[in-house]
């Protein structure tokens, strides 16, 4: 009993309309300091409508989730605080509770393991990869190939929409393809019928299908493995204003390069000096 009255715990809470990327790097940003300063996990993650998967249902992961109702009921007591950490001081470690919402990474001090860390240690559940694995070896594995990540779904960040249109794709993919004749392409697309009218455009890719409903749990598990698939290319085209992408570039070590409409590449794409992806669950590791 003793030790239950001594315990102390770090709660993060995600919100409803939360999507994939600001979830993940809170939940994991919030492990990593929950390890720093010695505390237990606990992390608010709504699923429904807008959100169908558990953190569970995507990759091996044991931490404890408790509802948002008693999070809230919490508050009362132990207010939320936010992701730069300028609250913790030794008044705020004497607390039981801490509870974090925010949508953004945590600022996390020198000691903790980044939560990019973190995130290339999970392992992603057997229906993901599965899929990521049949993928790459039938279609990917013989050549480096360049990745391009499309947000073309009408809940998509409107910013993200504006700036990073389907035609500026399109363009880069044919001007990419007129300097490297041979090169392939895994796309990914949150709109299938932008994604199949893109390969027809271009021609010489490869990408997903019958990928399910947006944000349910088999459309976010193939939105993972789309993650992993666009993290063992040699180059990314992707989103401006999306956390999602930027995922890919944190499973690949920062090894990929990534190009978006706001920072176009001039000259020749360079997607061989990245080294070559033997296992695609482990993208970081090149030769």
């Amino acid at each position: 009993m003793s030790s239950i009255l001594h315990r102390k715990y770090l709660v993060a809470y995600n919100g409803y309309d939360s999507g994939l990327g600001n979830r993940v790097r809170v939940v994991l940003g919030a492990k990593s300091l929950a390890q720093l300063e010695h505390r237990e996990l606990y992390f608010v993650w709504p699923t429904g409508k807008l959100f169908g998967p558990k953190f569970s249902d995507l990759w091996e992961f044991s931490g404890r989730t408790i509802p948002r109702a008693i999070s809230r009921g919490l508050a009362r007591v132990f207010p939320y605080v936010d992701e730069t950490l300028d609250w913790l001081d030794d008044a705020k470690r004497r607390e039981r509770v801490w509870q974090i919402r925010t949508g953004s990474p945590l600022n996390l001090p020198p000691a903790a393991l980044p939560w990019q860390d973190e995130f290339r240690r999970l392992l992603p559940v057997d229906e993901i990869a599965q899929k990521v694995t049949s993928i790459f070896d039938r279609s990917l594995k013989d050549a480096p190939y360049v990745g391009v990540m499309i947000r073309a779904h009408s809940v998509s960040h409107s910013k993200t929409r504006e700036t990073s249109p389907v035609d500026w794709f399109v363009r880069r993919m044919r001007q990419i393809r007129q300097a490297a004749p041979d090169v392939r392409f895994f796309v990914s697309c949150d709109v299938e019928e932008v994604q199949s009218s893109v390969m027809e455009a271009v021609g010489g890719c490869v990408a997903q299908f019958d990928k399910g409903g947006y944000n349910t749990v088999e459309g976010v598990r193939s939105a993972v493995a789309d993650l992993y698939l666009l993290a063992s290319s040699g180059y990314i085209l992707g989103p401006h204003w999306s956390s999602f992408v930027h995922l890919a570039e944190y499973l690949s070590d920062g090894k990929v390069q990534m190009e978006t409409a706001a920072q176009t590449v001039t000259g020749r794409v360079d997607y061989f000096s990245s080294g070559r992806v033997a296992d695609p669950l482990r993208p970081f590791d090149r030769s």
